[in-house]
């Protein structure tokens, strides 16, 4: 025997195996390649696919052949392709092994799927991704509009009694009101772009600010608050910490308040504590050291990590309150800031957050003008160019129109005409003379900003050139956009302070 000949029945006929057989099914022969017969058993007690011989015997075809046949032989499994061709008194069986190729072309066919249906999932995955991104900018816009005309009502109605004869503790309290309305209209502008600290695109607004007015702010409302808890709220304030910083006020009111917020939800005796200390101070930075502890329940050791991610809450004596987002929004801001937080805790007994963080030191404060405008009685303000001006005010809510009415009468400068109506905003400009428009942009039948694109396409100078400030709920910066592409001069976002409006009504006369 050749070398070839001999390669060839070591590797070609190594996985190909040929048994005769009767037509009565009996093993006549085998050269036992893979499956070891013996000569004169039953073909098909070998496996009982092999019954299937008698179709050769039935068909018209000499040959029939099976694919992929799986034969499971002395606990080993085959997959084979299984040829049978019939002769003139027996049947020739090849048995072809190809377990090896099936098994490699059925992970290729598996991989294969398996990427499609991955793909498939994470078009589903995005289509699932987007459609609740959808949801929650539908539900944050009318969540904010639905909000802010009450807060409008709130903040002018507290800028009206502001202007009234008030005792020294009232003033207090309009002082304070005043100063947690900035804080709830802020907060509900940065309702509006939370989603943006995921994305990294929601920047600080550094703004000189007076520290300890902020914590005197956190002093007096927790205090009310721990009064009504039956527990202490103890500020200890380094009298080293400058009083004026620059920084983002409401990022560390929001982080501050949290913090608090959480302490007095997991205290129900002793006291929770606001600590601030002065790390370092050069130049223009400081570093300054806040902490919140109180004698609350504590927090297992296992635990600490996984209060920091949303929708995670303590289970205070089986009994869950809040949101879980305290302290997952206390730490996104501190990132913000390149601050950490950080805690310590021992459970059954308190705990202490704390972080540190830098803020500017605005050495030229005392060169940095304070402006604002404050309302006075009838009579004393000074009027611009000693004459009144006539004022059409579109609003339809009732509580705004009384506050803006009143607000705009003490200034002792406008003569004002009401319409609550957008279908009558035609009728008025064009039988009288107005200097300026406050028009509310959501009205009723004939929205505010289709009205100013009807008024700046007016053939008459005298109506198409009169200035109009904008008013709306809508304070998302494609909104603004848009009616100041529509012709609005102005637009003012509720809520807004009365000072904020007046000030822009005035700065369009003056033009």
């Amino acid at each position: 025997m050749t070398k070839l000949e001999q390669y060839k029945e070591q590797y070609a006929n190594q996985n190909i195996q040929f048994i005769v057989i009767g037509f009565d099914g009996t093993i006549v022969e085998s050269d036992q390649t893979f499956l070891k017969l013996n000569k004169g058993d039953y073909i098909y007690d070998v496996h009982p696919f092999f019954v299937s011989y008698v179709s050769v015997l039935e068909s018209s075809e000499e040959t029939i052949t099976y694919n992929c046949v799986h034969l499971d032989y002395l606990q080993k499994q085959y997959i084979t392709d299984v040829k049978m061709i019939k002769k003139d008194n027996h049947i020739l069986l090849l048995i072809y092994d190809f377990t090896d190729h099936y098994l490699s072309y059925q992970k290729l066919a598996q991989a294969r799927n398996e990427s499609i249906i991955n793909s498939e999932l994470v078009v589903l995955k995005n289509i699932e991704l987007e459609e609740r991104e959808r949801f929650k900018n539908a539900f944050i816009r009318n969540f904010s509009h639905e909000l802010r005309n009450p807060l409008t009502s709130i903040i002018s109605i507290t800028s009206v009694i502001e202007g009234t004869d008030l005792t020294g503790e009232q003033k207090q309290m309009v002082h304070f009101l005043k100063e947690s309305n900035a804080n709830l209209k802020l907060l509900l502008d940065d309702i509006m772009s939370i989603s943006l600290i995921a994305s990294g695109k929601l920047q600080l607004r550094d703004k000189v600010f007076s520290l300890f007015g902020l914590l005197q702010l956190i002093e007096f409302t927790y205090k009310t608050k721990a009064a009504q808890k039956s527990i202490d709220f103890v500020l200890n304030y380094d009298k080293k910490v400058p009083e004026f910083v620059e920084g983002d006020r409401l990022r560390l009111f929001q982080v501050l308040t949290n913090l608090c917020d959480n302490a007095f939800k997991y205290s129900k005796e002793g006291a929770v504590t606001l600590n601030v200390k002065l790390n370092q101070k050069r130049a223009n930075k400081v570093n300054l050291r806040f902490s919140v502890s109180d004698t609350g329940i504590g927090i297992p050791q296992e635990k600490v990590d996984a209060i920091f991610e949303s929708f995670t809450q303590l289970d205070d004596f089986g009994k869950k309150q809040g949101s879980g987002l305290g302290l997952s929004i206390v730490k996104g801001l501190l990132e913000l800031m390149d601050a950490k937080i950080r805690v310590e805790s021992i459970y059954g007994k308190g705990s202490e957050f704390y972080f540190d963080v830098t803020l500017k030191f605005p050495l030229d404060l005392a060169s940095r003008p304070i402006s604002k405008y404050t309302f006075k009685s009838s009579g004393s303000s000074k009027k611009i160019d000693e004459r009144k001006y006539k004022l059409l005010m579109v609003e339809d809510d009732e509580q705004i129109q009384t506050v803006l009415f009143k607000a705009l009468m003490d200034t002792n400068l406008f003569y004002i005409d009401l319409v609550n109506d957008g279908a009558m905003v035609f009728e008025q400009v064009a039988n009288n003379t107005y200097d300026i428009i406050l028009m509310d942009v959501d009205l009723p039948n004939v929205p505010g900003d289709h009205l100013t694109q009807l008024i700046r396409d007016f053939p008459f100078k005298n109506i198409k050139n009169i200035p109009i400030i904008g008013i709306t709920a809508n304070a998302f910066e494609e909104n603004i956009n848009d009616y100041l592409n529509k012709g609005m001069n102005a637009v003012v976002t509720k809520p807004f302070e009365l000072t904020e409006l007046v000030e822009t009504v005035l700065k369009l006369l003056k033009k």
